[in-house]
């Protein structure tokens, strides 16, 4: 008889769990939303101040939570603003973080909006008293823009560093109409010297009347870049390619690119540290000729190689890769 109940309670509990499955619940099922848009998003707190926090182009990181709040502790009232510089994942649609005595939740509910909460736990303010407050906060995320140029679309690699060498005033692109910056098109080391200089002088310098000679045979008053050429070898980044000539319409190359970034960046007279023994890379030697400048130049984060343990530095220089280059090694915003 026992048997028997309990043959029956097991059927029961098989059919109604068959049931759940046939239906397609599961429990505490989270649908993933698209990713979120990037950008800084904006919004309101449960007391009507304003309320932001950045979101990041992957759309997996949010960071510089912040809010306004106001506050009366006894006779004392105010308003203070609460920061979290912090960076920090977001995961199945959920972020969160927290600090000694300020925390804050918050769920995207679509790609456009979100909304959560915030709690001041012991917040001291000095002359008043400790804030023990909580609320809630919704957001919306900022319009997503087009992208700058026709050839590198927000899904491209390097799309933010070449965003933020434009806005830097580093570069207009290769074409106008439309507008394109040619990211897989090597860097002609005429080129080159126009974004280092104005990667060492800033975006507004214009180098001095070129007169008339350049100091290269192959290089006359007239060429484009004559003034930057002469300008870059006046600063000491430069000694040309050889035989009194400058070569500018040559592609640079990722060994000659890490001498010139680090001497754009310390000056002519910088002293490398020794190479060692390694490296790092296995296609540079510790005899070759640039190998102490490519050491350093991945000791300081410009660059990891070109991968498989490598750093290729024959290879040319594309302009996407030069974009990153240049922004880390000026941290242009």
């Amino acid at each position: 008889m026992k048997r028997n109940f309990l043959t029956r309670v097991s059927f029961t509990a098989f059919v109604l769990l068959l049931a759940v499955l046939l239906s397609g619940w599961t429990a505490n099922q989270r649908t993933v939303l698209a990713v979120p848009n990037y950008g800084t998003w904006t919004g309101t707190t449960s007391l009507g101040h304003p309320m932001s926090f950045y979101v990041s182009l992957s759309g997996t990181e949010w960071s510089n939570f912040s809010l306004t709040t106001d506050f009366i502790i006894g006779l004392c009232s105010g308003g203070l603003v609460q920061s979290l510089d912090a960076l920090g994942p977001i995961i199945n649609n959920q972020f969160t973080g927290a600090s000694s005595d300020f925390s804050f939740t918050g769920q995207f509910t679509s790609p456009t909006s979100a909304n959560g909460t915030y709690f001041f736990n012991g917040h001291l303010i000095p002359g008043c008293g400790t804030l023990y407050q909580s609320g809630t906060w919704t957001a919306q995320a900022p319009p997503v823009p087009e992208p700058r140029f026709t050839d590198v679309p927000f899904s491209y690699w390097a799309w933010e560093y070449v965003e933020r060498l434009y806005n830097a005033g580093i570069t207009g692109g290769c074409t106008h109409s439309p507008l394109n910056y040619c990211p897989e098109a090597p860097v002609t080391r005429s080129q080159m010297a126009l974004f280092l200089e104005r990667g060492i002088h800033g975006s507004s310098y214009n180098p001095p009347a070129v007169g008339n000679d350049t100091g290269f045979g192959d290089v006359f008053p007239d060429y484009w870049a004559a003034s930057w050429i002469k300008q870059l070898a006046a600063d000491g980044i430069t000694g040309g390619c050889g035989s009194g000539n400058y070569c500018p319409e040559v592609p640079v190359t990722r060994s000659q690119m890490a001498v010139f970034l680090l001497r754009s960046k310390y000056g002519a007279s910088y002293s490398l540290p020794a190479v060692g023994a390694s490296t790092g890379f296995g296609d540079v030697p510790p005899a070759y000729w640039a190998a102490a400048w490519i050491k350093q130049l991945v000791a300081e984060g410009i660059t990891a190689g070109c991968g498989s343990g490598n750093y290729c530095p024959e290879l040319p220089v594309t302009r996407a890769q030069m974009a990153v280059f240049l922004v880390r090694t000026f941290n242009l915003p």
